[in-house]
């Protein structure tokens, strides 16, 4: 943990750590044969990863292939089956999916981070219309801009530098970054925008004419689905004529561009850098790598994965394993790929 920018600042007992994870103290005793049955003296002074594990120190264990020699003390939150493997001063804390239970542990203390020691009001060098509708607990950052008849939910924070345009929607308990641009859009509740992205502008639709050529004016707007999560440095495009639509609970990473007219159905993950050119559909749960291209208009199946890089130029299926580029069922993929070296090999010897 960085504790420069990030800082503990109530005594968290292990007896807190315990509850959080809902970890019996029964289980907890069982696998921890040395501690002295009293615990309640045992505190957590830092959060790190396994390889600066060290006293009063938590971190969890998830990768098999981690060395754990040097690790000889401290906390760790581990999977029953692989208590052996690390050193028996080391306090273990018996948990199915460490990862996850790490995680959850931080959002319990660090979740809300970026709102400690901010006043909940309208900073004085922001505009806001006398029409918008701001909810209760809304904190608006200096030099944001809010247009006539935004509605914005309780709970909200917006931070500096945001523009938000004329009748756009902002859910309950959302968060705006530094200099987000949200035009044309209706954002559900618990929504995350990090710094500098732009939703809502205009799409790249127009008609070929030489010097005369121009943008087709973009009459649809963006929907954002609740608890959906979108990186820094992206754009979204608002649709043409009907609506770009993001589902819920949507997982997209910094630099995406999502092209007009686009629909990215619930549970989604898109990497770094991926582009979804115009009228792209993902049905629900699929998981795109990063630097990944997709062609216009077309579709993806529920449940689909698409290795990082891929260009995919035609649509798949439910359930397909896509890679390569031109992209298609990636164990044809792997075999054209090895087939290629092996010809390759073959040359050089002759």
């Amino acid at each position: 943990m960085n504790n420069f920018f990030f800082k503990i600042e109530t005594k968290i007992k292990l007896t807190d750590i315990l509850n959080i994870l809902k970890v019996p103290r029964i289980d907890f005793l069982n696998v921890n044969k040395k501690i002295n049955k009293n615990i309640e003296n045992i505190f957590i002074k830092d959060f790190v990863s396994l390889s600066n594990l060290k006293k009063d120190k938590l971190s969890f264990y998830a990768n098999k292939k981690y060395d754990l020699k040097n690790v000889s003390s401290g906390i760790c939150i581990i999977e029953k089956k692989n208590l052996r493997l690390i050193n028996n001063e080391v306090i273990k804390i018996p948990y199915n999916n460490p990862k996850k239970g790490f995680s959850i542990i931080l959002e319990k203390y660090f979740g809300n981070f970026h709102l400690k020691n901010k006043i909940n009001n309208i900073h004085p060098s922001a505009i806001v219309h006398k029409t918008a509708k701001i909810g209760n607990n809304v904190s608006i950052g200096a030099f944001s801009f809010i247009d006539k008849g935004v509605v914005i939910g309780n709970d909200t924070f917006i931070s500096e530098r945001v523009s938000i345009s004329c009748n756009c929607k902002i859910g309950k308990g959302c968060f705006l970054g530094v200099g987000s641009v949200i035009e044309y859009t209706i954002i559900d509740k618990k929504v995350t925008i990090s710094s500098n992205t732009v939703i809502g502008k205009s799409g790249f639709g127009f008609i070929p004419n030489k010097s005369k050529t121009h943008l087709i004016p973009h009459i649809g707007g963006v929907f954002i689905g609740e608890g959906t999560n979108i990186g820094a440095g992206c754009t979204i495009d608002r649709g043409l004529i009907d609506d770009t639509f993001i589902g819920k609970y949507v997982m997209i990473d910094n630099q995406v561009h999502v092209g007009h007219n686009s629909t990215i159905d619930d549970f989604c993950i898109l990497a770094g850098q991926v582009g979804l050119s115009g009228s792209v559909v993902l049905k629900k749960n699929v998981t795109i790598g990063g630097d990944v291209s997709i062609k216009d208009n077309i579709i993806i199946g529920e449940d689909s994965i698409i290795a990082g890089a891929s260009k995919v130029f035609n649509s798949f299926p439910k359930g397909s394993y896509i890679g390569g580029s031109p992209a298609q069922n990636i164990q044809d993929w792997k075999r054209i790929v090895a087939s290629q070296r092996l010809n390759l090999k073959k040359r050089k010897n002759n």
